[in-house]
């Protein structure tokens, strides 16, 4: 079925950029926001944040927006192709990929909210929306609401964000730990005042320094109301939106960061290899292994990317185990990642270490990457456990 897009829209500085009215939209998008972003990545990584040209052409192409519920008019996007969107920008420029990935999750923050709170924080969907949950903040129940305090780490995309949420563990007037129906004490997400936030401007890193991941703080205890909150560890709900029905569905799009920078890591290191002119057997083996390793990563997590669109698209219920397949999904990704940079410093030779050399910036970008704390091995540890839990260990559906 052939999908009619919008008029180009003039103002944001693409050509071809198309309204962000639909998925084919955002994806056409995309595309047409590569040279930019590779214009723009010098100035990303020395402003420590999206620049302004970065920031107002991607919001016009809608990448930020791909999370937002259809029952609120939103794109709704599958999985498969928000990874594809992050990932795509990412093999570009990390930062800017970073930034689309977690920016994208203000959409399924957004979907929590009800009508009143929904109309009032977003009266459009271009309302970019930046979150952090750890550490966790503190939010002390009084009438309507909470007084909320704290100091928030990993701040990625605040400077472009609209909105910031922030994570934070729930007490009573007492004091004492408001526990969930799981006997654990309440964390939610709530949306910060901005008045009250304070930027600590202290995101000096080895690499991805472009996503902006200040750290932040609420010293003073600020009011939320009670309806700009929502359960950041809900249980399941089968009935939920798509994007909604599991509280680990929202940083899936995340993992796109890690596949693009493998993917610029390779195509760098193939145009040192390739400049050389002569090769030998074990410098072409080790290229080689280094492709393999990136097209079975990217051919992986988007393969659980469509199973899972499968079910929370359809009536089917996303087991535990479908749960753990998607996180473990990052972490395999980071797996292949960690052999291309073993390759890409074995391959390019000394000269990777000099701020000239093109190859040094992506390497630092992969190495950043990698410090996220879904890269880490121990999610393949719950793949494993509700595999033999569920009896299905080794059949894959």
């Amino acid at each position: 079925m052939s999908t009619t897009l919008e008029p180009v829209l003039e103002s944001s500085g693409v050509p071809n950029l198309l309204a962000p009215t639909s998925a084919a939209a955002v994806l056409a998008n995309t595309q047409a926001l590569l040279p930019l972003v590779a214009q723009e990545a010098d100035g990303i990584e020395a402003a420590a944040r999206l620049t302004p040209r970065a920031e107002a052409a991607m919001r016009a192409a809608g990448v930020f927006q791909m999370g937002f519920p259809a029952f609120r008019g939103g794109l709704e996007m599958t999985l498969e192709q928000q990874v594809e969107v992050v990932a795509t920008i990412a093999a570009v420029d990390a930062s800017a990929g970073w930034n689309v990935g977690v920016l994208n999750a203000g959409g399924y923050y957004a979907g929590r909210l009800g009508d009143a709170a929904y109309a009032e924080l977003y009266p459009t969907r271009d309302m970019p929306t930046s979150g952090s949950f750890h550490p966790r903040g503190r939010a002390q129940v009084v009438d309507g609401g909470y007084l909320v305090t704290g100091h928030w780490d990993w701040g990625s995309g605040s400077y472009t964000a609209e909105h910031v949420v922030g994570g934070a563990l729930v007490v009573d007037a007492a004091g004492d730990p408001v526990l969930g129906p799981d006997g654990r004490q309440v964390h939610l997400g709530l949306w910060l005042p901005e008045h009250a936030i304070e930027f600590a401007h202290n995101w000096q890193t080895l690499g991805v320094r472009g996503s902006g991941s200040t750290s932040f703080d609420i010293r003073t205890p600020v009011f939320v109301p009670a309806d700009h909150a929502f359960d950041r560890e809900a249980a399941y709900r089968h009935e939920a939106d798509p994007l909604n029905r599991s509280v680990k569905i929202c940083h899936f799009a995340l993992t796109g960061v890690v596949l693009g920078v493998a993917r610029n890591l390779l195509t760098t290191t193939g145009g040192i290899v390739a400049g050389r002119g002569a090769r030998d057997t074990a410098t072409l083996e080790l290229l080689g292994e280094a492709m393999g390793e990136v097209d079975f990563a990217w051919a992986g997590v988007l393969e659980i990317a469509r199973r899972t669109d499968d079910i929370i698209f359809s009536d089917t219920v996303l087991t535990p185990l479908d749960e753990a397949r998607m996180t473990a999904a990052n972490a395999v990704a980071a797996t292949a990642l960690r052999r291309v940079i073993t390759a890409t410093t074995e391959l390019a030779g000394a000269r990777y270490v000099l701020d000239a050399a093109p190859v040094q910036r992506v390497l630092r970008d992969a190495l950043s990457a990698l410090a996220h704390a879904g890269t880490r091995r121990q999610h393949l540890q719950p793949l494993a456990e509700a595999a033999l839990t569920s009896g299905s260990a080794w059949t894959l559906r």
